[in-house]
């Protein structure tokens, strides 16, 4: 993630950090609300949400959720730097994250589950 900031920020880009809680895209420059009080004017919004988590559906997992649980590696594997990691998942995605991962983590361990 700070090799992603750090070119962004090569080309002036205004780097924030927030929830965004409200976008209004019904004419530019776009209006983006973030927590609740601070607003960003934009000629271009990027929405990333990227693809829907298969969670486990285990005791704790949501609890955990960004404390040590996490459903994407690309977005979260940086702060797992230099940890044992299990990638938990089945099919190309899975992989995918369990690669990318092995290039920073110290032990890395992929389970192949059936998912819901």
């Amino acid at each position: 993630m700070e090799d992603f900031k750090a070119q962004a920020e090569r080309f002036d880009t205004d780097t924030r950090w927030g929830m965004v809680t409200k976008v209004d895209l019904s004419e530019r420059p776009f209006k983006v609300e973030i927590d609740e009080k601070n607003n960003v004017i934009a000629d271009t919004v990027i929405i990333a949400t990227g693809a829907s988590a298969k969670w486990l559906g285990i005791e704790d997992e949501k609890r955990l959720n960004g404390y040590g649980v996490s459903a994407c590696a690309t977005c979260d594997g940086f702060f797992y730097k230099g940890m044992d990691v299990v990638v938990v998942g089945a099919g190309d995605t899975a992989a995918e994250e369990a690669t990318y991962l092995a290039k920073f983590v110290i032990k890395l361990q992929y389970l192949l589950v059936e998912m819901k």
